[in-house]
């Protein structure tokens, strides 16, 4: 039975997570005039399953991306972006300069309002990315069907570098570790908490540079003698790539100002950052006025469901037993007879090797160099892996996704948007990895446990 559910699964905190939710409904359709569908978040034990109907998630895609065709209303989303990340700089630098311990409770709060409002209207743009992008490689493979994956990566390539490379390059070239640390403090923050940079960390990622394979040179799409539309569906997955990348890179900037403020309204309300962490914005007032206690926060990082139905206002917010019962309505039906995986190619290449799926970047420690990476998605905090492995493989994501970006910009085989590779594939497998075929092909697999 197919699943009708997509699935984007991750490590996260609630309050780290929630505000991209609340960007992608409401803001969302103001802007656009089309926000997301109902849309559940399952957070248990510090991992996040965003779900939304697949086949809702793509009509949604279809709305956007018809209207995004018209260079010009990109052009427009685009400056308005620009204007609303300069609003959420804006809030961050007054954040940075504040002496948020000599603020009255009032002005802390207002201060914490004005980046969360600042965030989720910068978001509320943002959210069209996914979407759009996933349903323009649909109809680009659906129309132009002598163009192969292979093809198709090739030509979607941004022409900017990722902000991960660019970071790596920068240091590569600087060699000044506290230079690195001012302009890239913000690098490994994730979405379940900030990091600060030290110098060991840094002298470590300096060690850890190596060259990138050579990357096969990008193909004319002159020669393949494609029609105008496909030009533009070729232009718009480019783009939104690049969009992507942008945005992640603002999100982490952003994390490291949400977490300032946390960590201070925390402490009034006797609540340490990491429980503080599991709050929703909903709760902050509260917080400073001591009326919520840390122990009720913590049952939430055990189960917690976020429902937010479509045109609403506010999520329906679960714990506990009535959280269970929709788990068990979430529950995907698996198929794990198969012996070969399939999705599409995001960077081209062929590799053999075990199996290691990690489900989270706090299991980094466990891949062994060549070892084939398999996740839900890759993120900027499984880096340190990504360097390691001899392919990638995931269950979600296409030609704009972080893992597909990366890939090629590391000259790694990467097959995305498999769907169930890390439930079909399980740690110690030996397999094939044909990412020009989209293919993955168990060689001897481990006994099931």
């Amino acid at each position: 039975m197919k699943d009708e559910w997509f699935r984007w699964e991750r490590e996260a905190a609630i309050h780290l997570l929630f505000p991209t939710l609340e960007g992608s409904m409401q803001p969302l359709e103001k802007f656009s005039g089309h926000g997301f569908p109902t849309t559940i978040l399952v957070f248990k034990n510090g991992i996040v399953t965003w779900c939304v109907k697949e086949n809702e998630f793509y009509e949604l895609g279809a709305k956007l991306l018809k209207i995004y065709k018209d260079p010009k209303k990109e052009k427009q989303m685009v400056n308005e972006a620009t204007t609303r990340l300069n609003l959420l700089i804006k809030v961050e630098q007054e954040i940075g300069k504040s002496k948020l311990s000599k603020l009255s409770n009032e002005s802390l709060a207002d201060l914490y309002y004005k980046l969360h409002e600042s965030f989720i209207n910068y978001y509320g743009i943002g959210a069209i990315q996914e979407p759009l992008a996933m349903q323009a490689e649909i109809e680009l493979k659906n129309t132009n069907t002598s163009l192969n994956d292979n093809q198709i990566s090739n030509l979607t390539t941004p022409t900017k570098i990722s902000y991960i490379k660019e970071a790596e390059n920068y240091l590569w070239q600087t060699k000044n570790i506290e230079s690195f640390i001012k302009k890239y403090y913000w690098i490994d923050n994730n979405y379940s908490q900030t990091k600060v940079l030290s110098k060991a960390v840094v002298k470590q990622k300096l060690k850890d540079i190596k060259q990138s394979k050579k990357i096969n040179s990008l193909i004319n799409s002159k020669r393949l003698n494609i029609n105008d539309k496909t030009l533009r569906l070729i232009e718009l997955l480019k783009n939104f790539a690049t969009y992507q990348d942008e945005r992640k890179r603002n999100i982490l900037i952003y994390l490291h100002f949400l977490e300032i403020l946390l960590k201070e309204i925390g402490r009034r309300g006797n609540i340490n950052l990491e429980t503080m962490r599991d709050t929703f914005p909903s709760d902050i007032q509260n917080v400073l006025n001591g009326k919520i206690l840390q122990g009720f926060v913590k049952k939430r990082r055990q189960s917690c469901f976020v429902v937010w139905k479509e045109k609403t206002k506010k999520p329906l917010i679960l714990i506990g037993k009535n959280a269970r019962a929709w788990e068990k309505k979430l529950s995907p039906k698996l198929n794990r007879q198969t012996q070969i995986v399939k999705g599409n190619c995001a960077s081209k290449g062929k590799a053999k090797g075990k199996v290691r799926i990690l489900l989270s970047a706090s299991e980094n420690n466990k891949l062994k160099d060549g070892e084939v990476l398999v996740t839900f998605m890759t993120s900027p905090d499984f880096m340190p892996v990504i360097k390691k492995c001899s392919a990638i493989v995931t269950n979600l994501g296409g030609i704009t996704s972080h893992a597909a970006i990366i890939s090629r910009e590391f000259g790694i085989p990467c097959i995305v948007g498999t769907k169930n590779a890390t439930e079909i594939l399980k740690t110690g497998d030996m397999v094939e990895v044909d990412a020009d075929n989209g293919i993955v092909k168990i060689i001897n697999s481990v006994p099931a446990s």
